[in-house]
């Protein structure tokens, strides 16, 4: 159990293991059922979540519905999610940060788990009233320009030597040997991302990107801004909406890096590419500007833009290793989300000269 775990109890390995009782600790409040509903099916690949819609006992009172999040119980994901201790930074987030940053999260009814073996869950506030974001229809201008915003506060907040930087469960790309791995697996994945999704790319981009691969490790490390709490998995299906407000879902890979990569995976991979080709500059304008208001010592515009060129060019290898690995036989989505993508990303990489960071 983690010594600060908001209640420390048995440990559900899955949505159908949760029982009134074990709710009633979780919430403090009595519950006489719960009716448990699977979503995200094929969409949460390291997860298992559910809705758990709640009826309380005489007198109690509480949220009306919560979300369980729990590892998934396929073997090759458990030993990934272990691996990288995804559901461990999770849990550690909702216990040891959330709270102190600017941006909206969930609420975290309980976080807890094991260390030995990595096995973490969580009960979080159900958001299923809000507009959560479509990543196959693309962020609207609206959530793109929220997002930016919310984006840039978190990066200012945790850039140089913040309170995220003295956690010893948050890795660094710099020096976790984690991060050493990423490059021999792109290695490993890119046959197969060349032969079920190279035909998205615009002519002579995979050519880029196959060229970049033996520097992925080195421009991961490269110091372009200062070293912040990067997000790792900042795209539009990961965030609700609320008028102008962003609720940011999903800290499993947070570790500290680079920040431009969560601005490129966002602007690259959860924008259309007309949309991202009529408002790019702008937005990340926008958010220079938001990191220079937050403190953070940023260069003049056409300079940063650059920077977002260059960073473009490891985001797009990175996309390609996740991408490559989709089984796309999930369901109908899954196929859908991964040809889109693919077509985004290397089409922004084209778009934007990456070419002319391979000898930098």
């Amino acid at each position: 159990m983690i010594a600060n775990s908001l209640v420390e109890l048995d440990f559900p390995r899955k949505p159908s293991d949760v029982t009134p009782d074990w709710l009633t600790r979780v919430l403090g409040a009595e519950v006489d059922s719960v009716a448990i509903r699977p979503i995200a099916e094929g969409a949460g690949f390291m997860g298992l979540l559910a809705v758990l819609t709640i009826t309380y006992g005489p007198g109690a009172t509480g949220p009306a519905s919560v979300v369980v999040k729990l590892p998934t119980e396929e073997p090759g994901s458990v030993a990934v999610g272990q691996m990288l201790r995804l559901w461990e930074r999770e849990a550690r987030f909702y216990l040891d940060l959330a709270s102190d940053l600017p941006v909206l999260t969930p609420r975290c009814y309980w976080a807890d788990g094991d260390q030995d073996s990595g096995i973490y869950g969580l009960v979080i506030e159900d958001l299923s009233h809000l507009t959560n974001g479509d990543q196959i229809a693309g962020a609207t201008e609206a959530q793109a320009t929220a997002s930016i915003d919310s984006l840039a506060r978190l990066h200012a907040s945790q850039s140089g030597d913040a309170p995220s930087a003295r956690l010893d469960w948050v890795p660094s790309v710099l020096t976790d040997p984690m991060y050493l791995g990423l490059q021999p697996m792109l290695e490993a994945v890119w046959p197969t991302f060349v032969a079920e999704l190279g035909d998205q790319a615009p002519a002579g981009t995979l050519e880029v990107v196959e060229a970049s691969i033996p520097m992925l490790t080195d421009n991961l490390r490269t110091q372009l801004l200062e070293e912040t709490l990067v997000h790792y998995d900042f795209r539009v299906d990961n965030l609700f909406f609320e008028a102008d407000k962003v609720i940011v879902l999903d800290w499993q890979a947070i570790a500290r890096g680079q920040g431009l990569y969560d601005l490129t995976y966002f602007l690259a991979g959860s924008l259309t590419i007309e949309a991202r080709r009529a408002t790019e500059r702008s937005l990340v304008e926008r958010y220079r500007r938001g990191l220079s208001d937050g403190g953070v010592a940023v260069p003049a515009r056409d300079e940063f833009f650059d920077l977002y060129r260059r960073s473009m060019l490891s985001t797009v290898g990175i996309a390609s290793m996740l991408l490559g690995q989709l089984d796309f036989s999930i369901n109908e989505r899954a196929g859908d989300l991964a040809r889109g993508m693919s077509a985004r990303f290397c089409t922004a990489a084209h778009d934007l000269r990456v070419e002319e960071f391979l000898s930098v």
